[in-house]
């Protein structure tokens, strides 16, 4: 696990102690340069300054606290930890770690009042939850265990059920119908409903107009359906007749609310009006500005069974026959806990770990590629540094900043006096480093050895860093990769060698990290540029 890392999918709050356990779990190579551990401590703080700001203190509690872990546990055990090139940044490192004491102290009581009562509102709603399952349970016992009066009320369900929708979709085949809000059929069906809710026509009457039937017709074909199904059955008597002779008087009743066909061609019927079909939305093409959907990173929930219900016409009641009983007592909610995030993680890395949604600007490798443009004319590599801001649980890229660096035809590297400068520029921006982006001059779009040695660097301290890689005179021309966690992650980590192009025995090091993974690319989003280059 990285040190960064969005602690679950949900918003459950955790005990003090379960906090400190994930606090604890992120991996640590030596490896890595102690600089770049040094920096990943100092991000560790702006994310806990960022959800404290948003109102999440149980996450900032859980960053404070793996700050903590990382400089007085981690980092002595580093080769470099006795340079004294590094002491000043690991004295600095250490009174932050007493300063942030103090303010987990402050949150403690705070953290433990929220998991108590979340503990005691969902013992509550479990006990709840068993007694309306028992009054439920006991309802059922209670009207008798006649399958064939199940049957008969099912078979009148089913076929309401058909008359008001046409037909139902089964959820657990077509999740993805159901739940999204782009696809054509769940919009026009929630059009139509919109339109008979204006004009008070029940939804029924307006489908079999709209496939050129009247409604008397559809009864008569129900009527001979019923009468096949009662052929089907045979003559079994008892409650089976009883339940053939109530849907033969309930067809009776339903014809008797509809007036009788004439013989006279020229009379006609006045229907009420209905709203002009929508006009057809071509779905292929996509928009210039991205659906929303794509930054949702939980779906709409799926609508529960009785959405329909309000929709159905007025029938009559049933002459005969006790109504199946209904407990009046719902289901109870599970209890809610207080989380300020609205969006959570829904790709994760191959291990299960959940990545936050990163968002990034359409234009930026543009951008870039005109600002490297005089170097990749000289056949040198440029590289930028990617930025980013937290906003309820989603990573905003906001600035593509340019460091000091030395070039070759295969390589990139920020000097130490542009390491410097760019990392005092996001501590006083409150800027977090999700990744870099690197031009490829003459090679193809991939990440070599060298890159993927870069990568792992950001990718331990954030899981959501990337890197683009841009190749001007290939195709692809470009690509947005991340390292897999594992075998990717850990492989690099593990590796000593420096060299450019240098063999791992592992396969699948990294891969696409564009959608379906967690970026997402869109345009209408502003970044600004920021070249911290001399002259």
């Amino acid at each position: 696990m990285a040190l960064s890392r969005q602690q679950s999918t949900t918003s459950k709050p955790l005990s003090i102690k379960e906090i400190s356990a994930q606090a604890a779990q992120f991996d640590f190579s030596p490896n890595v340069a102690l600089q770049r551990w040094i920096r990943a401590a100092k991000m560790l703080l702006t994310e806990a300054t960022l959800c404290e700001q948003d109102g999440n203190l149980q996450k900032a509690y859980l960053y404070l606290v793996r700050h903590g872990i990382l400089v007085l546990e981690r980092l002595p055990h580093h080769p470099d930890y006795r340079d004294p090139h590094f002491k000043p940044d690991l004295m600095e490192a250490q009174r932050a770690v007493q300063r942030n004491f103090h303010k987990l102290d402050d949150w403690r009581p705070g953290l433990v009042q929220q998991y108590e009562r979340y503990e005691s509102a969902r013992e509550r709603w479990e006990v709840e939850r068993l007694r309306v399952q028992q009054e439920r349970q006991a309802s059922r016992q209670s009207i008798g265990t006649d399958q064939s009066r199940q049957r008969s009320a099912a078979f009148d369900d089913d076929h309401d059920a058909c008359e008001s929708e046409g037909r139902n979709l089964n959820t657990g085949q077509h999740s993805a119908l159901a739940v999204d809000p782009a696809h054509p059929e769940p919009r026009r069906r929630e059009s139509a409903r919109q339109s008979t809710r204006e004009t008070g026509v029940p939804p029924a009457n307006v489908a079999s107009w709209r496939r050129g039937t009247s409604e008397i017709e559809n009864g008569e074909a129900r009527h001979d359906s019923r009468r096949s199904h009662q052929r089907y059955e045979g003559d079994d008597s008892g409650v089976r007749n009883v339940g053939r002779r109530l849907r033969h008087e309930q067809t009776e009743s339903r014809r008797a609310l509809i007036p009788a066909r004439q013989s006279n061609a020229s009379h006609t019927y006045n229907y009420p009006s209905v709203p002009a079909r929508e006009e057809a939305i071509d779905w292929r093409t996509p928009s210039l500005q991205p659906s929303t959907r794509r930054f949702n990173d939980s779906p709409p929930d799926v609508p529960a069974k009785d959405t329909y219900d309000h929709f159905t016409p007025a029938l009559p009641p049933r002459p005969t026959g006790p109504p199946i009983p209904h407990s009046t007592t719902a289901t109870p909610s599970p209890p809610r806990s207080h989380d300020p995030t609205s969006h959570y993680p829904t790709t994760t890395t191959e291990s299960g770990d959940p990545l936050r949604t990163l968002l990034l600007p359409s234009t930026l490798r543009a951008t870039f590629l005109n600002l490297a443009h005089p170097n990749t004319l000289s056949n040198l590599e440029t590289c930028g540094i990617l930025a980013a801001t937290l906003q309820s649980s989603t990573l905003k890229i906001t600035h593509l900043l340019v460091p000091a660096q030395h070039s070759t035809s295969e390589t990139c590297d920020t000097t130490p006096a542009g390491d410097a400068a760019l990392f005092d520029y996001c501590d006083a921006h409150s800027l977090l480093v999700c990744g870099w982006i690197h031009t490829h001059p003459s090679q193809s779009c991939f990440l070599s050895s060298r890159d993927m040695h870069t990568s792992s660097g950001y990718q331990v301290m954030m899981p959501e860093a990337i890197a683009i890689v841009c190749a001007p005179r290939h195709v692809p021309e470009f690509g947005v990769f991340r390292l897999t966690a594992p075998p990717g992650l850990q492989a690099v980590l593990g590796c000593r060698d420096e060299g450019v192009f240098h063999p791992h025995a592992e396969g699948g090091l990294y891969k696409d990290a564009l959608r379906p993974g967690h970026v997402v690319e869109s345009g209408g989003l502003e970044f600004e540029v920021v070249d911290l280059r001399k002259g």
